[in-house]
């Protein structure tokens, strides 16, 4: 029961942002041509569900449209080559569909991770600049995720503009949102505190990333070229037809 609730979740989410994607984004491009939607936000009960869930949930979507839009044409017609058509162009758009599905996970775990990783970086420059240990080479390290990873550094509001002098902003945030990272351990004002607490969330970050890079792969191995290809395969035998 909890799994069906789980992927029934994931379903819902993914329909949102397909609707969004056609619809919202649409009238955005058209009429204003300017997204105005924060980069920083994420559903963090989202991309905290199984890996499973989101390949499960894309799939039911992009088959559930592959066989209606079959259907659709086998009301209106009869003719062998035009169902023939039809299927390859419905397999095609399912599979695209299927990948733009997982583009509300991937989306959400880009945001989720430039987000961590901003406010990693911003806990060591803000370290390096009241304490003395090596806080300058964990800033490296974090920077070369960014660099690397081709992350954008965007910090939650609450911690725009966050100094040394302002510190406790840094340490009351870590602890209120420490549980997005499913960290158990207290955050204290104290070098030992913060290391540990960096090496946690940088280890949560490469879990995440890590999944990133799996469902993003399976996103290019599922549409792109392969769903072209069968759409334009389908359009050929409708022509002829």
């Amino acid at each position: 029961m909890q799994n069906a609730s789980g992927v029934t979740f994931v379903i819902k989410e993914m329909i949102k942002h397909l609707a969004n994607l056609l619809f919202v984004n649409g009238l955005f491009i058209f009429f204003v041509r300017k997204r105005t939607k924060s980069r920083t936000e994420y559903n963090t009960k989202l991309i905290g569900q199984p890996t499973n869930y989101f390949k499960v949930g894309a799939a039911v979507i992009g088959l559930s449209f592959a066989v209606i839009a079959i259907l659709i044409v086998m009301v209106f017609t009869q003719n062998v080559m035009i169902l023939i058509a039809a299927v390859f162009i419905s397999l095609g758009m399912g599979r695209q569909i299927f990948a733009s599905a997982l583009d509300v996970v991937t989306t959400n775990l880009n945001a989720f991770v430039s987000s961590w990783t901003s406010t990693l970086l911003l806990l060591a420059k803000n370290r390096l600049m009241v304490t003395t240990t090596d806080w300058r080479s964990i800033e490296i390290r974090v920077e070369m995720i960014l660099i690397s990873r081709r992350l954008e550094y965007n910090l939650p509001v609450k911690l725009d503009g966050v100094t040394p002098e302002s510190q406790q902003i840094l340490l009351e945030y870590l602890g209120e949102h420490k549980w997005e990272l499913e960290c158990q351990q207290a955050i204290t004002d104290d070098d030992s505190s913060y290391h540990a607490f960096f090496q946690y969330a940088t280890k949560k970050m490469r879990e995440k990333l890590q999944l990133y890079d799996e469902l993003e792969d399976l996103q290019e191995r599922s549409g792109g070229v392969n769903a072209v290809i069968l759409i334009a395969l389908g359009t050929l035998i409708w022509l002829i037809s």
